[in-house]
């Protein structure tokens, strides 16, 4: 089983990113191998109780698992699990083999979550650099012996732009380890199915037999079916086609020690992700003047959480002023009406998302100042209803005419500065045009 391990809470944590598979013989070989040894390393240098996460970024293995009632978190639920045990500075070991499309994926979700955290690190794909090719070369060496009269057929994933130049850079350092008889080849991109025939036939008085072995971390699925299965369009196939006796060597590479090495190499090597966000504010300074600003919110997202007395008042307030409210209560109590949308549930880490302004107002004072700081660090104003020092925002009293429009708040959050609003905002009201 490949769940999240959540350890305890604490200021730093690990998410370890893998493509993932369903299989769970494939999961337990290839994939818990890369875990455990990134998960050790984390807690050497961290503390035994440093909190681990693991996620998976294919979403065809994760709804397979969920299917069957196993749930395995994507990277940015794996960071907001983190977030909610504690977590403030986080890192990302990857186990992706090369920068393609699984990896581009992983890292815009570590950029889209970094603003949560004090600090974010993501490790680079396994081979990132001259140093890691030569590493996987020897790996490939001490695995797959050479054999007289045989060639070793590797096939990957393959990648477009700079990632699938990986794969050329580890033939080249085979080549350069004396292993000619090792041809690199990738299902999707080059050097794919042709360029191994013309190597092969390159090779042909020297070969009778061909070794074929995947370049990936996990044998499953479709890496089963198209480099080593039965079915009519596997490279297997193709290769037996043209009369060369065919064996396979059906291991993954996180089965090898060295690969395993590699990845939490690459987890004390992670470099720091820029984080952008508005940090931390210092506490509101009682009787500090607060700046009047009139902003326009038509067609604005908006989120109102806790719909009591002031949270029902504040949502219809905002809706008037043309934003698009969600209420988030689970005794929510408002009336539906034009701009409003009520959420009969509790919050749920996210619902900011996309919003200008945020308002929370539960009787919860964990939940609300969660919610405050879950803003300021994503830059999103954030008014909260019972402590004035966590607000990024002061709602008003409002005093609306037909051609004016005024907003009333006091230096003091106090009862004496809400009854000097309330009467002055009763003033106003009675010679506004």
């Amino acid at each position: 089983m490949v769940h999240r391990d959540t350890g305890s809470a604490g200021a730093s944590g690990l998410v370890v990113a893998c493509y993932g598979t369903a299989d769970a013989g494939a999961r337990e070989r290839f994939v818990a191998p890369v875990i455990e040894a990134c998960a050790r390393a984390y807690r050497e240098a961290e503390g035994p109780e440093a909190p681990v996460a693991v996620a998976f970024t294919s979403a065809r293995a994760r709804a397979a698992l969920a299917e069957r009632g196993e749930i395995v978190a994507d990277p940015a639920s794996a960071l907001e699990h983190l977030w909610e045990a504690g977590v403030r500075r986080v890192t990302v070991a990857s186990s992706h083999l090369v920068d393609g499309a699984a990896y581009h994926g992983l890292a815009e979700a570590v950029r889209a979550k970094a603003p949560l955290f004090d600090e974010v690190r993501l490790a680079s794909p396994l081979l990132s650099s001259a140093a890691d090719v030569r590493s996987l070369a020897r790996a490939i060496d001490a695995h797959l012996p050479r054999a007289q009269g045989r060639a070793v057929v590797l096939v990957g994933h393959g990648a477009a732009g700079a990632g699938g130049l990986a794969y050329l850079a580890l033939g080249r350092a085979l080549a350069d380890n004396g292993r000619d008889d090792v041809i690199c080849g990738v299902l999707r991109g080059d050097p794919g199915a042709d360029a191994v025939d013309a190597a092969l036939a390159a090779r042909a008085g020297a070969v009778r037999e061909v070794l074929l072995a995947p370049l990936m971390l996990s044998v499953a699925g479709h890496a089963w079916r198209d480099v080593m299965g039965e079915g009519p369009t596997s490279w297997c196939t193709r290769l037996r086609a043209q009369g060369r006796a065919v064996t396979v060597a059906p291991e993954g590479l996180g089965a090898w020690p060295e690969v395993c090495a590699l990845a939490a190499a690459h987890l004390a090597a992670a470099p720091a992700v820029g984080v952008h966000r508005a940090g931390n504010r210092r506490a509101t300074a009682a009787g500090s003047p607060h700046f009047p600003l009139f902003v326009d919110l038509n067609g604005t997202r908006c989120l109102v959480v806790g719909c009591g007395a002031v949270g029902g008042r504040r949502a219809r307030a905002l809706a008037r002023f043309g934003a698009q409210v969600l209420v988030v209560d689970p005794a929510a109590s408002v009336e539906v009406a034009p701009g409003i949308e009520v959420a009969r549930r509790r919050y749920e880490p996210g619902d900011e998302a996309g919003c200008t302004l945020v308002v929370a107002a539960t009787d919860d004072r964990a939940a609300n100042r969660m919610i405050a700081e879950r803003c300021r660090r994503q830059g999103i104003i954030v008014s909260v209803a019972d402590a004035p020092e966590e607000c990024m925002f002061f709602f008003p009293a409002l005093c609306e005419g037909e051609r004016v429009v005024a907003g009333v708040a006091s230096r003091a959050a106090d009862a004496r500065g809400h009854a000097l609003v309330a009467q002055a905002a009763a003033q106003i009201r009675r010679v506004i045009p």
